[in-house]
């Protein structure tokens, strides 16, 4: 055996080294993306927790602003706009993390439709209009866009 025929082996064995740790690190990488999708979605999940799930009084006035800010005291106007800013700002945090590729399509999804059935509530959209200058053109477009859709689900069907 010559030293050409060694040398040549020892290329393709380092090239073969080389395949191996870079689709070795692509599933390192893949498994590292889940692992922080679940983390961004368990994070949202938690935050949407804490806003929605509310003692009696708390849903009562909830309830009453979503007919409208009319029927809310000032006081009472303030704690429903605070709320319903928390919501659309956790939908902001869902639409940033989307855009950065943290939660995958099938989450995100989701959001237009919880979009459009808070839009069925007078109180919502005249919170949106109050706040929406406050956040970036192309959620305000996105807000709108979902606004917009047809509602599947009506979270207080038959409420009023």
């Amino acid at each position: 055996m010559n030293w050409e025929i060694l040398g040549a082996l020892g290329e393709i064995i380092g090239g073969l080294g080389v395949i191996f740790s870079l689709l070795y690190l692509a599933r390192q990488i893949s498994d590292n993306t889940s692992s922080n999708q679940s983390a961004a979605i368990n994070d949202l999940t938690n935050q949407i927790m804490k806003i929605t799930i509310l003692d009696d009084a708390a849903g009562k006035l909830f309830h009453y602003g979503l007919k409208g800010l009319d029927n809310l005291t000032d006081a009472e106007r303030l704690i429903f706009v605070q709320r319903v800013t928390a919501i659309f700002l956790v939908w902001f945090n869902v639409h940033l993390q989307h855009q950065r590729k943290l939660i995958p399509n099938e989450f995100w999804d989701t959001f237009a439709g919880d979009i459009a059935s808070y839009f069925q509530h007078p109180g919502i959209v005249d919170t949106w209009e109050m706040i929406k200058t406050g956040f970036p053109e192309d959620y305000v477009h996105y807000v709108e866009f979902s606004s917009a859709m047809e509602s599947r689900i009506d979270y207080l069907a038959g409420s009023y």
